[in-house]
This record gives structure tokens, C-alpha cells and sequence, in this order.
């Protein structure tokens, strides 16, 4: 029976709820069981689950205070078994998954603990008449801060919601809410600037990712070193890192994964690029068919290439071979890390 008509105003309502992972496993993807990895596949595993799910508009908060293992076996073993609303991503509906609540509900135990800015703890403290408050901890992990977001939507806002255990109470002091407006207004003032401080910051100088990588203590191996069971890791490993300096991979379904990682070792860790390390404004798109060659022409027609492109390039160039189209033998693409447009 076909899944009943989702209204996009009101789609939590009306879109099938389902076990996320079966959600996955209508894209061909499932996660291994945590207890299927080891040390060294362990971190590129788990951001390919990371960029599954942002893939399908899921996005983590708070995760710094999990292990690279707890938070996989989490999702892994135990998250994806959770019903969610099976949204279409076309529909621009974002899942938040705040880590936090994991094993305390709305427990603010954890956010006080790990996340909460001082200022936080002593409003949290004085709006729950407590004398004390946990003792701030430093998180085991260093990863929030690169983890996927929505796109458009700049880094900052995502501390918009970092106090989310009460509703915001009505001002009486500002019943126009004026105060606020002016407020709302200063910080997208500051946005805007912060965004421009990191434009002219951008490096102009052409250079090697390898190189970039190499200088932030980035290390990979060679394919040949790789065996079938650990080069998917070891991809979505170097995958994750290229995202941190805005580097991304695109049109890549019609090869492999050692296939993707051998032309990233090859060549595109060593072609030269732009790149501006961690952004919101900009990045360098590595497209797998995209040397204009006939080549890739046939490959992008073939595997890639809607309908409507198929026949809009037939139109322009109707002397060119029109391959039949083909279901691409790998689908990695809509799980790669997307740049923010």
C-alpha cells in the first residue's frame, strides 16, 4: 500500500512514522552493529552514520561528552530503533537529536555539566532556587563544533536553543517586545560581520589538501594498504576531514568506495585548491565527472543525469551519443558532506 499524502505544513502529523532504521534501509543503508568494529574503523564509521543521517536531515547536538564508541553504539544499536517521522528531505523538514538527553530524558544533568556556559548555570540555579549545580566538566570529545547543520543556517544560531528546558517566559518589562526585536537585530548585525571577518580571512593561495591536512597532524594510508573490510572506514575518515576544510566530493555513485578513495589519494589530495577551512560562506566542490571530458560527459548522462537534463543536453548538443541511463551501482551521494548552499 503506498504511504498516504504528506501535507508540508503539517507534515509531523501526516507522514508515516517508521523505525529510523527502516527509514535507512529504504536507501540501502544500514550501520554495522557497534560490536562489528573495531579501534581502527571506529571514527570513519561513525561519521558516515553522522553524514547518513544529516543526509536525511538529521542533525546531532551535544555529542562532546560521549566517546567516539558510546556515541556510535547509541545511535547504532539503540537511536535507530526509534520511530520518526519519515519526512521527505525535499520538504525541508530538520530532525534535532539532542545528545544530551540521552539516558536522562530532560534531565539538564548533562548540559549543565558539560555545555552550560557559566552564565547559564547561575540563571539555571537562581530560576530553580538551588544552591548548587553540578561541577562543569570538560567533554571527552572535541566534535560538536564540526558536525553537519543545517543548510543556511549560520553556526551561531545553533546556540539559540542551548537552555531548552523551560518555555522562554513572557517579558513584562517589554509587553512590545521592542527590547527583543533591537536584540534579535544586534546579534544578525554581528552575524553578518562575524561572516565577513571569515570572508577576508579565506586563504587566496592555491595549495594541496594533502598538504592542509598534513599540517593540522592528518595522516592516511595508502589504498593498497587498505583491505576491502576497512577502506569504507578509512573513505568516510578522509571524507569527514576534507569537510573540515570545505572540501566536498560530488557525483561519485558510479564508482566504488576504494575506487573514490583511490582518486582522492591519487589525485585529488594533491591537485591544487582553494580552500577555506571550515565555513559557512563558501567551499571547493571536487566533482568526480566534472573535467568536461567526453569521459565524463557519457558518465554523467548515464549515471547522473536527470530526465529533464538528459533531454535539455540532447537539445543543445544533438550530435553527442546518448547513453542509456542506468542505475548508478553505488549510492553514496546523497550521504556525502554537502556544502552550506
Amino acid at each position: 500500500m503506498p504511504d498516504p499524502e504528506i501535507d508540508p505544513l503539517d507534515p509531523l502529523e501526516t507522514a508515516p512514522w517508521r523505525p529510523a532504521r527502516e527509514v535507512f534501509r529504504r536507501l540501502d543503508y544500514e550501520p554495522l552493529a557497534s560490536a562489528a568494529l573495531d579501534d581502527f574503523q571506529l571514527r570513519g564509521r561513525l561519521w558516515e552514520l553522522i553524514y547518513a543521517l544529516a543526509g536525511r536531515r538529521i542533525y546531532l547536538h551535544h555529542t562532546d561528552h560521549l566517546t567516539d564508541c558510546r556515541l556510535y553504539a547509541w545511535l547504532a544499536d539503540e537511536w535507530l530503533d526509534e520511530e520518526m517521522a519519515d519526512i521527505p528531505p525535499e520538504l525541508e523538514w530538520n530532525h534535532d537529536v539532542d545528545a544530551s538527553d540521552f539516558d536522562n530524558g530532560l534531565d539538564p544533568v548533562i548540559w549543565l555539566r558539560f555545555f552550560a556556559t557559566e552564565s547559564e548555570r547561575k540563571e539555571f540555579a537562581a530560576d530553580h532556587n538551588l544552591k548548587s549545580v553540578p561541577a562543569h566538566e570538560d567533554p571527552a570529545c572535541d566534535r560538536d563544533r564540526w558536525l553537519p547543520s543545517p543548510p543556511g543556517i549560520p553556526e551561531a544560531a545553533e546556540d539559540d536553543d542551548s537552555f531548552p528546558f523551560d518555555d522562554e517566559p513572557d517579558d513584562e518589562s517589554d509587553p512590545l517586545g521592542l527590547e527583543r526585536a533591537d536584540a534579535e537585530i544586534r546579534a544578525e548585525k554581528e552575524r553578518q560581520q562575524e561572516l565577513a571577518r571569515e570572508a577576508s580571512q579565506t586563504p587566496g593561495a592555491w595549495e594541496r589538501p594533502i598538504d592542509r591536512l598534513q599540517r593540522a597532524g592528518v595522516s592516511f594510508l595508502p589504498p593498497d594498504e587498505l583491505t576491502d573490510e576497512t577502506i569504507p572506514a578509512k573513505l568516510w575518515e578522509l571524507l569527514h576531514n576534507l569537510a573540515c576544510q570545505s572540501f566536498y566530493v560530488q557525483n561519485s555513485n558510479h564508482i566504488s568506495d576504494r575506487e573514490l578513495y583511490a582518486a582522492l589519494w591519487t589525485r585529488g589530495l594533491r591537485d591544487e585548491a582553494l580552500l577555506p577551512g571550515r565555513s559557512r560562506t563558501g567551499g571547493w566542490f571536487h566533482d568526480c565527472i566534472g573535467s568536461g571530458s567526453d569521459e565524463h560527459s557519457q558518465l554523467w548522462l548515464r549515471f547522473h543525469a536527470t530526465d529533464q537534463e538528459r533531454a535539455e543536453h540532447a537539445r543543445r548538443w544533438p550530435d553527442d551519443p546518448m547513453p542509456p541511463r542506468e542505475k548508478p551501482p553505488f549510492n553514496r551521494d546523497w550521504r556525502l558532506p554537502k556544502g552550506p548552499f
